[in-house]
């Protein structure tokens, strides 16, 4: 059995995270060693599941947080981290994780569960807006309360946060107010013109750090969907010569198929023309034949239509094939009963 020591084991830790790619599809490294994603859909709908090692994993059984949160008996409605799963609840040093993982993510798709509303991944689309209306609330509170610029800027801050802590998960700790431009440093008339000017609210906007971010992460998306395309075109020539040996291939096969079966054919005809017994009956008809022509050569010289030496030839002749096909047939009927005897 392996120890405590052996299981905080850099190595073990990888092995843990390979079974994770091996048996799963869509896996994303977020953190290396610490974060990754598995992307699925059930009915139609887009899933995320993250898995979370903590320090003492593989130790300590990994957090699994489902995203858009769902009703499900094995998920906590409120956090969205999936708790009673089997693999979860029976979990030991010893577990795979990529089975673990599986193991959920088939529960999901053979159940489709139910979507709380509400319950979205936060994104730079969906900041927009509420930061927006805090901007005017905390403007029109300049206007009828007459508070300071620090403490608007305060205010505004505040009401980000705020925002960000109702719609965010614990595990989502990229989209914080830490990646927001610090508002306390705006001025009162830059706060004005953030709520009044649109192109200056989109400038403001693009300058958040999570908008940077995801931005260069389409950009990497897009240059690698190029790639592959370029990479699909550039094969699309190897392909069609693959496709046109493919057929030629089936044709030949198709036609050494036909020419086996002919030759099956024959091959089953003249298996059963040689047959030992199939040769022992053509004997005793040959045997049969030669004697009924023994008989008609006396019957055509008691009936005096032959002479006595045209009737010794061929009754002579007639008699000979008749002995000699009667012998052979018996040898033959020996060998066979010989060969059954001995259990062939």
């Amino acid at each position: 059995m392996l120890t405590r020591a052996q299981f905080n084991n850099l190595d073990y830790r990888r092995h843990q995270i390979d079974t994770l790619k091996v048996f799963n599809d869509n896996v994303v490294e977020i953190v290396e060693l610490e974060e990754y994603c598995v992307h699925f859909e059930s009915a139609a709908r887009s899933f995320i599941l993250t898995v979370l090692l903590t320090v003492n994993f593989p130790n300590e059984r990994p957090k699994l947080i489902l995203s858009p949160r769902v009703r499900h008996c094995w998920v906590n409605p409120l956090t969205g981290e999936v708790e009673k799963a089997p693999g979860l609840l029976n979990y030991s040093p010893h577990s795979d994780l990529g089975r673990v993982v599986q193991v959920v993510i088939r529960e999901f798709e053979r159940f489709p569960p139910s979507v709380i509303k509400n319950s979205t991944t936060v994104s730079s689309s969906n900041l927009i807006l509420p930061l927006s209306i805090n901007i005017s609330h905390s403007l029109d509170n300049i206007n009828t309360v007459g508070v300071s610029n620090n403490t608007v800027s305060a205010m505004q801050q505040q009401n980000i946060n705020n925002y960000l802590s109702q719609q965010a998960s614990p595990h989502e700790s990229s989209l914080t107010a830490s990646n927001l431009p610090n508002l306390s440093t705006l001025s009162l008339d830059e706060l004005k013109k953030l709520d009044n000017d649109p192109e200056f609210f989109n400038d403001f906007i693009q300058e958040m750090s999570v908008v940077q971010q995801l931005n260069e992460e389409l950009d990497s998306m897009i240059n690698q969907l190029e790639y592959i395309a370029r990479e699909n075109l550039n094969k699309e020539g190897h392909l069609v010569e693959l496709k046109r040996k493919l057929s030629d291939d089936v044709n030949t096969l198709k036609n050494l198929g036909e020419k086996c079966d002919q030759l099956n054919k024959k091959y089953l005809k003249k298996s059963d023309d040689y047959a030992p017994q199939h040769i022992r009956e053509l004997l005793q008809i040959a045997v049969s034949t030669a004697d009924t022509e023994c008989e008609r050569h006396v019957e055509q010289f008691l009936n005096g239509k032959i002479d006595v030496q045209t009737f010794l030839q061929n009754y002579t002749h007639s008699k000979k094939l008749s002995s000699e096909r009667k012998a052979k047939e018996e040898r033959l009927g020996q060998q066979l009963q010989a060969l059954e005897r001995a259990g062939f």
